[in-house]
Parts: C-alpha cells; sequence; structure tokens
C-alpha cells in the first residue's frame, strides 16, 4: 500500500512541476492531495486497530465458546450419568416391580394353599361328623300316598323322587359323587309333605361347598333339577345352600319357577364367577328376565354355553331372545340352544349375517322353530364363510327340499372338485334320516364320537369321494382334458394323498380325528391307471416334445 502511495505521490509531483512550475512554496493541488493522504492513512490505521480490536474480540468469544464447549461437555457427561442412573433406577423399579408381583404371586399362592388347607380341614371335620349321620327325614303317611293316583304314575314318582332326594343328599353328606355331579330327574309335582327332604337336602348341599372347592372336576361339576317343580319355600332354602356353593354346570328345567325363582337362578350365575353352563329351559320368563341375563351373560368370566330352549313367558319374543343371546354372547359363547322358540325371521337376516361373521359359536341349536327355506339358503351361504361352527342343529322348521339342498351344497357340493374343496368342513348338520341326505349327513363330523374331525382331512375325503364316483364311470378324464400333461406327476401323487384322509396314523391334537374311511371309495391305484390309460396319447405327445432328438425347445 505505502509503495502505490509512493507511485502516486511522484506522479502527482511530476504532473506539478508541469504544471505549477517547480517553486518551493508548492501549489493548491499539492496541498490538497497531502491532505486527503493523511486522511486516508488515518483511516486505515484506525481500520487497522478496529481489526485489532476485532481480533481480541473473537479471541474472546473462542475463549467463550470454548469455555461453553467444556460446559456442554461437563453438562452431557453429567445427562449421560443422569440416564445412566435413570435406567438403573428403572431398572431396580422393574426388579422391585417384578419381586413384587413374585411377592404376590407367592401370597396369592399361600392364601390359596391356606384356604385349601382350611377347607380340606373343614371338609374332614364335616365327614367326621357325619360318620354317625343318617337319613332321618320320615317318609309322608299313609294318607298322602293313599290321595296319590296309582294308574296316573303318580304314586311311583313320588316313591322315585323320595328315592333319588335321599340318595343324592347322601352322595353330598358323604363327598362320594360322580364328577360332582348333583342330579335329581323327576316329574312329580310339588306337595308340601316334601319341604323337609329338601331342607335334609339343602343342608347337605351347603356343606357340599368344602368337597367342591377341594376336589378338582376339571370344570364339570354339575347341578341339576330336572322337571322338579320348586315351591318358594325350596327356592328359599336352595338360594341359601348355593350362596358359597359353586357349580360349573347348573341346569333348572321345567321346574314351574315364578319371577322369584328366575331372580334365584339369576342371582346364581352372576354370583358363580366359575359358572361354564348355564340353562333355564322350559320355564316361564319375561324379556325384562332376558335383558338381565344377557347383562350377565356380558360381563361374566367364564360362561360358555347358555340353554334358553321354550322359553316361555308373556310377551316374549323368540326372534328378539335370539338376537339379544347372540349380541351379548357374540365374543363369549360357544354353545347356545333355543330350541322350540318359535323363532320367526320374518325375512331377516340376522342369523345369516352374524354366522357369516365367524364368531366363535360352535354349537347352535334351532330345532323346531319357525325357520323357513330362505333362511336355510341364507344360513347356507353364511357357511361358505363360517370355519368354527361345529353343529348346526335345525330340523323340524319349515324347510322345503330347496331349503335342505342348499344346506346340502353347503357343506358338501359334489359338482365339482373346486366346489367340493370350497365347501365347508366344519359344520354338522342334522339332515333329515333319509336316504338322499345319508352320505352327507355325517361328513363333516363322526356321528358317534365327541372328538372333532380334521377339516383338511374332510377336504381331502370330499375330494377322493368324487374322484371314486367318477371312476366307476370312467369319466376322471373327461373332467381332467384341461390339466397340463406336464401336472400328471404331480395330479397322481395327489390322488394317493387324497385317499389316506381316512389314515389313523396321522398325528392331530387329541380332540381332533380323521373321518372315517367311505364305503364308497375305490382303491387310488384303480383312479390312477383309468386316468393313465386315457392319457397314453397325450403323454406320448410330451414324450416327443421333450425327446433329446426333438428339435422343439423343451418346455
Amino acid at each position: 500500500m505505502s509503495s502505490w502511495f509512493g507511485r502516486k505521490k511522484r506522479k502527482i509531483d511530476d504532473q506539478g512541476s508541469t504544471v505549477g512550475g517547480g517553486g518551493d512554496g508548492g501549489s493548491t493541488e499539492e496541498i490538497t492531495l497531502n491532505k486527503t493522504m493523511t486522511e486516508i492513512m488515518n483511516q486505515n490505521r484506525d481500520m487497522l486497530q478496529m481489526l485489532n480490536s476485532m481480533q481480541g474480540e473473537m479471541k474472546n468469544i473462542q475463549g467463550e465458546m470454548k469455555k461453553m464447549q467444556n460446559s456442554m461437555k461437563i453438562m452431557n457427561f453429567s445427562m449421560q450419568n443422569m440416564q445412566k442412573r435413570q435406567s438403573s433406577m428403572e431398572s431396580s423399579m422393574q426388579t422391585m416391580h417384578n419381586k413384587q408381583n413374585c411377592n404376590t404371586t407367592k401370597l396369592r399362592d399361600i392364601r390359596g394353599r391356606f384356604e385349601k388347607a382350611e377347607n380340606k380341614q373343614k371338609y374332614h371335620e364335616i365327614l367326621l361328623k357325619n360318620q354317625k349321620w343318617e337319613y332321618s327325614v320320615p317318609r309322608p303317611d299313609l294318607e298322602f300316598w293313599d290321595g296319590l293316583p296309582v294308574d296316573g304314575g303318580e304314586l311311583a314318582e313320588a316313591q322315585d323322587f323320595l328315592d333319588q332326594i335321599k340318595k343324592q343328599t347322601e352322595i353330598m353328606r358323604f363327598g362320594s359323587s360322580d364328577n360332582g355331579r348333583i342330579i335329581i330327574d323327576n316329574s312329580i309335582a310339588y306337595h308340601s309333605e316334601f319341604l323337609p327332604h329338601w331342607k335334609e337336602f339343602a343342608d347337605a348341599l351347603e356343606q357340599y361347598q368344602y368337597h367342591l372347592q377341594i376336589s378338582d372336576y376339571d370344570g364339570e361339576s354339575n347341578f341339576t333339577l330336572y322337571h322338579v317343580a320348586l315351591s318358594t319355600e325350596v327356592i328359599n332354602l336352595l338360594s341359601k345352600a348355593l350362596e358359597s356353593t359353586y357349580f360349573h354346570e347348573f341346569v333348572l328345567q321345567n321346574n314351574e319357577l315364578d319371577k322369584n325363582g328366575i331372580k334365584f337362578a339369576l342371582d346364581y350365575l352372576e354370583s358363580n364367577r366359575i359358572c361354564k353352563q348355564f340353562s333355564l329351559p322350559d320355564n316361564l320368563m319375561s324379556m325384562d328376565d332376558i335383558n338381565q341375563l344377557c347383562q350377565i351373560v356380558k360381563d361374566h368370566p367364564s360362561v360358555r354355553n347358555l340353554g334358553l330352549s321354550e322359553c316361555k313367558g308373556a310377551g316374549i319374543n323368540g326372534y328378539e331372545v335370539l338376537k339379544q343371546i347372540m349380541t351379548a354372547g357374540r365374543n363369549k359363547l360357544e354353545v347356545i340352544d333355543l330350541a322350540d322358540n318359535n323363532i320367526n325371521t320374518g325375512g331377516d337376516t340376522f342369523i345369516s349375517d352374524f354366522l357369516a361373521k365367524n364368531p366363535i359359536l360352535e354349537i347352535i341349536e334351532l330345532t323346531g322353530n319357525e325357520l323357513d327355506e330362505n333362511d336355510a339358503i341364507l344360513v347356507a351361504r353364511a357357511l361358505k364363510r363360517n370355519t368354527k361352527l361345529r353343529l348346526l342343529e335345525i330340523q323340524d322348521n319349515n324347510f322345503t327340499n330347496l331349503g335342505w339342498e342348499a344346506l346340502s351344497k353347503a357343506v358338501f357340493d359334489n359338482s365339482s372338485l373346486n366346489c367340493a374343496a370350497n365347501s365347508n368342513h366344519t359344520c354338522h348338520i342334522d339332515f333329515p334320516s333319509n336316504h338322499k341326505y345319508d352320505h352327507v349327513r355325517s361328513i363333516n363330523s363322526d356321528e358317534s364320537s365327541d372328538h372333532y374331525l380334521e377339516p383338511n382331512l374332510v377336504r381331502q375325503k370330499k375330494i377322493y369321494s368324487i374322484l371314486s364316483k367318477r371312476n366307476k364311470s370312467s369319466s376322471n378324464v373327461v373332467h381332467l382334458e384341461d390339466v397340463p400333461v406336464e401336472l400328471l406327476p404331480d395330479m397322481l401323487y395327489s390322488i394317493q394323498q387324497y385317499s389316506s384322509y381316512h389314515d389313523p396314523e396321522i398325528g392331530f391334537e387329541e380332540e381332533v380325528t380323521p373321518p372315517p374311511r367311505d364305503t364308497l371309495d375305490v382303491e387310488p391305484l384303480s383312479i390312477m391307471y383309468e386316468i393313465c390309460r386315457h392319457g397314453n396319447e397325450a403323454l406320448a405327445v410330451f414324450e416327443a416334445l421333450n425327446s433329446p432328438s426333438s428339435s422343439i425347445p423343451l418346455r
């Protein structure tokens, strides 16, 4: 910069000597230039000072930045330590939580064992006390027996009832029941002379709670009263006795229950949290009772089986009962019995819509209602999309052959192999016992067994059934002529596999079994021979096209 100013000054001096002459005093232009140069130099000096000041400030800023970085490092380190401490605390909390859960489980287990031990002690104390117990309630006097009509069978029924109630009372007193099953089945009307016997029965029933609590009946303990008329006095006795005596299955059928009796049954279901099956068939109920029952079912933790066949009462609408029960138990009930309830859909599609959504329902009893062939067709369509339903009891409705034919096609459509494969392979339908439906009646289940058939094996059975039937008329090739010949080995292998659907050696779950062999089946070799014999020309062409000497590319 100084050299530039020097050159500029010499140039100006040269110009000044030329223009103004060479005097010592200098010209005005020279003085002005000197001032300008002085100002520029002052400005440069100021700028240098400013730059130096800025550099100082930058150094200060950098120092502050380093301090901030150091502070950030310290903070990050602190944060990491805090996170580690937090993680350690969370781990400690989780460990404490697990220990607490473990301790709670242990405490619950200890309490359960203590309660079981306490119940066992009480039970043995009762057994010891009952060693000298005898059923001492006297039978009604002769006047009572003389008043019963012999020809009407009431005398025999009364004697049988007293024998049954004595036997069941003794079973509960001595704890010797068969799988915790207490059952009285008798059609006698109620007589006041029976009340002392009911009192003895109720006392034994109340004691029986300890036996049920210490015994493992695998969900099968049962309390059932069939056709036994229950008065208000008997209901009150049973209500007290069952306050803490819990059965897995509770059935009151045709007991002439009044409103108080229905309330007793519903209250028992609500309080008994282990009850799996609850049935009140052939008793008088109202729609209010149905509403209360549905609310209990919706909130109940265990109930899976609900029976309301022959549900009677003023204002009862069978179809409304069905809709409410199915809605309340959509994700809970596995068995629903609504037989003989005058169910008339009036063309509504609720039943078929419900089944098409594939709920957990496995058994539904709709025998003896007012369903028509339109309902049958809708149900048949729904079964094409249902894989959970195992049993559909639907006889004694207003079905024509058209309705039964639709249901038959739903479980076994033998019009083609594809239709058979796409049929329902899980649901057994109780078709009428006539020759027309004999073959399809048991196609999806073995009626002689409680075990379910494996659906994939049932599918194979249906396909092989069609192949066997066609083999007898040598028509398999006609139906399979569109199958590419390259697939022939796979097809023959599949036929062999389908034929083994009944093999008992096939391993599946214990409750699932292979279907029985169809008596109309032919040997698989016969079907394979038929296909190969009639397809020899196609095979020859295939071999020629794929021979090494052929000029046609291999496919």
